[in-house]
Parts: structure tokens; C-alpha cells; sequence
């Protein structure tokens, strides 16, 4: 059998203990770190420790276990070069042949605490290196990030004593991509934790297209990139804001009902609508709605020279950027009538307010308020902790510009004291 030793550190567990056994009664030779080593040999599978073939212990709290040129040379070593093979031997790096390894979890711990320091901790280097250098080296090293994979990899053995190059592709492929999406969700949640620092910069980031680039500007203003510098066909998607326009003309009602309040980003994407004819109509961007945009809390994605604008659109979707959205050109001024979706409802016609706002509470965060004004336009307020605190910011703003709130639809559980003021200012509540 080709397949004589393999390097087993995982921190999903399942089925290791099994698929090390299978290994080892084949006569594989098995390395370990750690809790896998210790898991491992209280099994009673004969294990041997990294830190036995590297001569160096695990220092800094396990954060340094497998660096080290006598692991990363016996899984890199090429045997297609004369030179590589010269190196083992002057160094007497004995080949390793398969990589079992799957990452600290990340993706769970973020789930469950927003803390820098438990974040940092589960982020992982050593992992991520071994399954990189694996993947590279496919021909000499079969990678494994998979559990499900375990008992194919077994039965292929068995079949024909190792594991056949097509399948060493996809599994180098499948390593490779867990390790892409693992980073991925490093960056998305560190981004969201380090949010003052995330746009100190211009951020632009490419797709495999290279035609295609997105920049992400938040609090458009004087400070970051201007829509405004587009100078060739690009196309913007607005998120982290919901503007309802009672106004026909909608960039009167665009520009008239600002400011308002944000919708959570998670909860909505954002969409400029005019809820006013019988079917919802949507315009490019003018000067006049790019300045307002520059002068509100907004987040804009601004695509420039797009080859595949679906595709851009598809891929952002996939990295999670967006949930629902809309599109316009930025070049041009016409009025584009569209069904336009609010939420993951079509609007086909014209129905009444309040069916609207129960349309749009459904896909928005709880104890989130709409409040409907004398002057026919509305105010949005969300908060997941405090229903008050979203309604004292509503009666506060309507004090100060002296507008009248005739009613309030929310999706919210309410008590007799946020009755109670809202009846001794003649507000009518409406609850979904």
C-alpha cells in the first residue's frame, strides 16, 4: 500500500477514532497532536506525537504545534524532483502520505459570542497551513477535511491499495475550499467586530472575473469615495434602509423623507419604493438623491465596468453581502417600473397601508415601529432590546420638526404604558 503514514489532528472528532483504526490495521503509521493524539491512544491505537518526530514541544498554548520543516517538508516533498528527495534524506524527513485535519470552529464560536479574545483563540493557523500544503502536494499527499469522507477513502484503499488521482483532486479541491469559506467567515464576522476600523480605508475586492469590482461605502460622505466618481456604466445596490415614499414623484419622496431611521441590515435589504401607483416604480440616482445619500447613515455597493451584472449580484448573495436587493444605473434617469420585492413578497398592486406595513413588519426585526405622519410620510425605528426606546426617538423627532403622528404600526408586544401615551397624543396603534 502507497499510503504508510498519516498526520490525524482534528477538532471534529466524529468518526476519527474508527477511521484511525481502519488506518492502522492496514498497516498505516499514525502521528497526533494533542486531544486527537490523547483520544487516539486511549482507543488503543498506537500513536505517535509530533512533538517525537519534530523534537520541539508545543509551546504558546498549542498555538504552535505542527510548524515545523519536518512535518511541512514531509508533506510538501515532491518526488518528482531529484532535489526534494536529496533534501529529506540530508535531513532525514521521513514522507508524510495523508493529511487528516479539520479546523477550530469558527463558525460555531462566532454564533455564540461576539468576545475579541475567544474569537481570536479559535481561529486557526496550523490547520489551515497543513490542509493548504496537502492540497498542493495532491499527487504525493491524499488531504482529508471531511469526515463524511472517511469510509470512501477506506473502501478506495481497499480496492486498489491507495487513493487514485481523480479523487485526490477533488478531495485537494474540497480542502481547498473550506479553507476559502473558513477565512471567509473570519473576515465577515472580524469585519462586523472591528467596525470603525472596517472603512478607514477604500475597500475593493475582486470576483473571478477580473472585470468585476465592488466598493463598499458607508457613511458616504466627504470622508470615503463618492458615488459620484463613476464616470463609466456602474450599477449601485442600496442596503440598511427602507424609505417608503407616499410622495407620486419618488425622488421628492426620496428626498423628503429623509432622515429616517435605519432597518436593521440583517433583517432587510434596503429599496426606495413608491407605494403609490399599481405597481412600485423605481429611479436611478440624480444628483439631488446622491447628496442626500452622502449625508445619511447608508451603505451602498457600487459596481463599475460589469461584465455579468447577474453573476456580480449572485456572488455577492453568496458571500452573504446582501440579503434582498435591488439595482439601478446610475448613468441614466428614467423611470423604471418594476414588481418590486419588499421583503420575499412580491407587490403586485397597490393595497392598503396597513397591509403594507404588515408586508414589511414580517421581514423586520422585532419591536421594530413605522409611524405614519399627518404629512403622509413615514418614519422607521428598530431596536431588538427596546420598544420604548424606538418609540421615544419617533415622538422626539415629530416634536422637533412639529410633525403630527396619526398612527403607529408595529410588530411588537406592547404594554399598557406605551398605550397610554400613545392615546394622550391621539396616535392610533396597529400591532401584526
Amino acid at each position: 500500500m502507497n499510503i504508510k503514514r498519516a498526520l490525524i489532528s482534528v477538532s471534529d472528532k466524529t468518526g476519527v477514532v474508527e477511521f484511525a483504526k481502519e488506518l492502522h490495521t492496514r498497516g498505516v503509521e499514525i502521528i497526533s497532536t494533542g486531544g486527537t493524539a490523547k483520544l487516539l491512544a486511549d482507543a488503543g491505537i498506537p500513536v505517535k506525537q509530533v512533538s517525537e518526530i519534530t523534537g520541539f514541544p508545543e509551546i504558546l498554548g498549542g498555538r504552535v504545534k505542527t510548524l515545523h520543516p519536518f512535518i511541512f517538508g514531509a508533506i510538501l516533498a515532491n518526488f518528482d524532483e531529484q532535489s526534494h528527495i536529496a533534501d529529506l534524506e540530508e535531513h532525514s524527513i521521513i514522507p508524510i502520505d495523508m493529511v487528516v485535519v479539520n479546523l477550530y470552529p469558527f463558525e460555531e464560536v462566532q454564533k455564540q459570542t461576539r468576545d475579541e479574545d475567544t474569537l481570536i483563540e479559535n481561529i486557526d493557523i496550523g490547520g489551515v497551513a497543513l490542509l493548504r500544503a496537502a492540497a498542493k502536494n495532491h499527487r504525493n499527499v491524499v488531504v482529508v477535511c471531511d469526515p463524511n469522507d472517511y469510509q470512501k477513502i477506506i473502501k478506495l484503499i481497499d480496492s486498489c491499495g491507495d487513493v487514485p488521482l481523480h479523487d485526490r483532486r477533488m478531495f485537494a479541491l474540497k480542502a481547498f475550499y473550506y479553507t476559502m469559506k473558513y477565512d471567509s467567515t473570519i473576515h465577515k464576522v472580524l469585519s462586523e467586530l472591528f467596525a470603525s476600523e472596517k472603512y478607514e480605508h477604500m475597500t475593493f475586492e475582486k470576483f473571478s472575473t477580473p472585470q468585476t469590482s465592488y466598493e463598499i461605502l458607508d457613511d458616504v460622505n466627504e470622508k470615503f469615495v463618492k458615488l459620484s466618481k463613476y464616470t463609466k456604466q456602474a450599477t449601485a445596490i442600496t442596503l440598511g434602509a427602507i424609505v417608503v415614499a407616499s410622495e407620486p414623484d419618488l425622488v421628492i419622496g426620496f428626498n423628503d423623507s429623509f432622515p429616517v431611521s435605519m432597518v436593521n441590515l440583517k433583517a432587510s435589504g434596503g429599496r426606495i419604493c413608491d407605494l403609490t401607483g399599481s405597481t412600485v416604480v423605481l429611479r436611478s440616482l440624480t444628483n439631488d438623491m446622491v447628496r442626500k445619500l452622502r449625508e445619511s447613515t447608508f451603505i451602498t455597493i457600487a459596481f463599475e465596468e460589469i461584465e455579468d451584472e447577474e453573476y456580480a449580484k449572485d456572488t455577492l448573495k453568496e458571500k452573504e453581502l446582501i440579503r434582498f436587493s435591488y439595482t439601478v444605473d446610475i448613468t441614466e434617469v428614467d423611470k423604471i417600473p418594476v414588481a418590486q420585492m419588499v421583503g420575499n413578497m412580491m407587490l403586485k398592486k397597490l393595497v392598503k397601508p396597513w397591509n403594507i406595513f404588515q408586508l414589511l413588519l414580517s421581514f423586520m426585526p422585532k419591536n421594530t415601529l413605522i409611524a405614519e405622519q399627518e404629512d403622509g410620510f413615514f418614519r422607521f425605528e428598530t431596536c431588538l432590546a427596546d420598544i420604548m426606546e424606538n418609540l421615544e426617538k419617533i415622538l422626539t423627532i415629530s416634536e422637533k420638526t412639529g410633525t403630527k403622528i396619526l398612527n403607529i404600526y408595529t410588530n411588537a408586544e406592547i404594554d399598557s404604558l406605551f398605550t397610554k401615551i400613545c392615546g394622550e397624543r391621539g396616535i392610533n396603534i396597529f400591532t401584526f
